[in-house]
């Protein structure tokens, strides 16, 4: 975990907003990115954020560990995704377009962040979620658990499985580390 994410987490734990805003900032890019994999419109996507957001400032004080801030965060924002998805699922259709909001980034990462997206598409909901949250998002299979509370066997299956696909798919073209 990256210590400057630890001393912003402590910082907003102690109450700082600027602080909190900058975690917040810091993070942004993996937390749609990952509300994209769950919903499809970029105005849903801003809601499950905004949501996100608001319960993270109203709930910091509660963060027990700030090593586990961007897990924490990734957590409720799952689970705003899920409720938004629930709640709308006859308005709200699985996203089949990946979405990147990529700032600042050299036109090589960009090509190679769209490569890893466009190759997820054919994989299900669950599958791209844990691939993501495993290989983008660099979370430990005992976090995603946690995160999905779900059996870590069940991620570990979940992502084997994922890249077996992509492996058929692409014909021993992807090689992953």
């Amino acid at each position: 975990m990256n210590t400057k994410l630890i001393k912003l987490a402590i910082n907003a734990k102690k109450g700082d907003i600027d602080a909190f805003s900058e975690l917040i900032v810091s993070l942004e890019q993996d937390l749609y990115r990952i509300a994209s994999i769950r919903l499809n419109s970029a105005e849903v996507i801003d809601d499950a954020l905004q949501s996100t957001i608001e319960q993270a400032l109203k709930n910091i004080k509660k963060l027990r560990k700030p090593q586990y801030v961007k897990t924490w965060l990734i957590k409720i924002l799952i689970n705003n995704c899920n409720a938004i998805y629930k709640k709308n699922k006859n308005k709200v259709e699985f996203n089949e377009n990946i979405k990147l909001n990529i700032k600042n980034s050299n036109e090589e990462v960009i090509n190679s962040k769209l490569d890893f997206y466009i190759m997820l598409k054919d994989l299900n909901e669950k599958e791209k979620l844990a691939i993501t949250l495993y290989y983008s998002e660099k979370l430990t299979t005992k976090e995603i658990s946690k995160i999905l509370k779900e059996p870590e066997s069940t991620i570990r299956n979940r992502i084997s499985r994922a890249i077996r696909k992509l492996k058929e798919k692409y014909e021993g073209g992807v090689h992953y580390e």
